[in-house]
């Protein structure tokens, strides 16, 4: 341990007693200031020459923790430095490594899209050699369809096409006649032949053939008469708007009457004949008709034939409505032909009776019913692929 250093030592001089004064006595009250305080002597910086071991033990201390910390820092920075040294050598490794994958990725990948673009050239070719094939397949097939034709399906097929025109000109003619005969007769041809298919077709046409006999067909040549002389009667029937006495009342009337009428008195049998004459004038002064339509009366001569051509025009459409099977526009134009009779012709007259008559007799027929359609026969035959429903 180091020695008390003296304050001489130190370079603090003692304060000294004041002169004149008791050492007893205090400075207060001889009336002097108090002396002033010691300046402290300055001290050397840290480090220079003289200084105490203490402070320059604890500078190296201080010195010795900076340059261990240099080295500490230096080594830290070095050992820093190679592993980036070594993290940028793997990294270079690698990023080599990705760019020979790469190469190796885009040239497998070339080598596929060749072999794709190839593989899609053998398949194209595959596709149209198959093509090719099933082309000669189908004809190969139309040829043993050919070959394979039999004298049974030959007669299967002339037995479609005879009931199938026989049907055509039933439709037509509206007579079933032609369609049962043609069926009576290949009943008889289908009972021949043996085959299997032909019984099938046979069971059919018996059907067929029961059914057309138990229908009622419209009888469409019979309507084309009546519709026929409607058309002859138009000329002679008597209009509304005409004054001249019924034609065909006034003479069966007089002929009813001429016996009765001829009878007079036995001196005068003449007297009865003139009597009855007179009578037969008076009465064609006086005729009461119920008109419907007023403006019928006020037709003149000439409008009178235009109504008549109009009518029968109005018939000859009702006989080809009637030809063309036509069930809705044929019941219009008999309708339509029954009102024209009943508004401008006198119902009065014998005549114009019988056109009604015949108008009614001709609207009755059902064109809608048409039984000689919807064969099974037919049906058959085209199931089996020898015929066209």
């Amino acid at each position: 341990m180091s020695e008390p250093i003296p304050p001489q030592a130190a370079g603090v001089a003692a304060p000294s007693e004041p002169i004149g004064s008791n050492a007893g006595e205090p400075a207060a009250l001889a009336g002097t200031p108090p002396p002033e305080a010691p300046i402290a002597p300055s001290l050397p910086p840290a480090g220079w020459p003289g200084q105490p071991p203490a402070v320059a033990h604890g500078l190296r201390l201080v010195w010795l923790a900076i340059v261990a910390l240099l080295l500490l820092v230096a080594v830290v920075a070095w050992w820093l430095d190679g592993r980036l040294y070594a993290t940028q050598a793997e990294i270079a490794r690698r990023l080599q490594n990705t760019d020979t994958t790469s190469i190796e990725a885009r040239t497998i990948a070339k080598q596929s899209a060749e072999a794709s673009r190839e593989l899609m050239a053998r398949v194209a070719v595959l596709e149209s050699r198959e093509q090719d094939l099933a082309a000669q397949r189908q004809a190969l097939q139309q040829i043993y369809q050919d070959f394979a034709k039999s004298r049974d399906d030959a007669f299967l097929g002339q037995t479609a096409e005879l009931i199938a025109l026989a049907q055509q000109q039933a439709e037509l003619t509206g007579s079933l006649s032609p369609l049962v005969s043609t069926l009576e007769s290949s009943v008889a041809r289908l009972k021949r032949a043996n085959n299997p298919r032909a019984a099938l077709v046979l069971r059919a046409v018996q059907q067929d053939l029961s059914r057309l006999k138990s229908s009622v067909a419209p009888d469409i040549p019979a309507a084309a008469q009546r519709l026929d002389a409607l058309a002859a009667l138009v000329d002679q029937l008597q209009p509304l708007s005409s004054a001249a006495p019924l034609e065909g009342t006034a003479s069966e009337e007089g002929s009813m009457n001429a016996g009765r009428g001829a009878q007079g008195p036995g001196w005068a049998p003449w007297l009865g004949r003139w009597a009855h004459v007179a009578w037969e004038q008076v009465r064609q002064l006086v005729s009461i008709t119920r008109v419907d339509r007023p403006n019928a009366l006020l037709m003149a001569p000439t409008q009178t034939d235009y109504l008549r051509e109009n009518l029968k025009l109005q018939v000859l459409n009702a006989r080809l409505d009637l030809l063309s099977r036509n069930a809705s526009g044929y019941k219009a134009d008999m309708r339509r032909i029954e009102q024209a009779l009943r508004a401008s012709f006198n119902e009065r007259q014998p005549r114009t009776q019988t056109a009604m008559a015949l108008v009614r007799q001709a609207g009755q027929i059902d064109l809608a019913a048409q039984p000689a359609t919807n064969l099974q026969s037919l049906a058959v035959l085209a199931t089996l692929g020898l015929g066209s429903n």
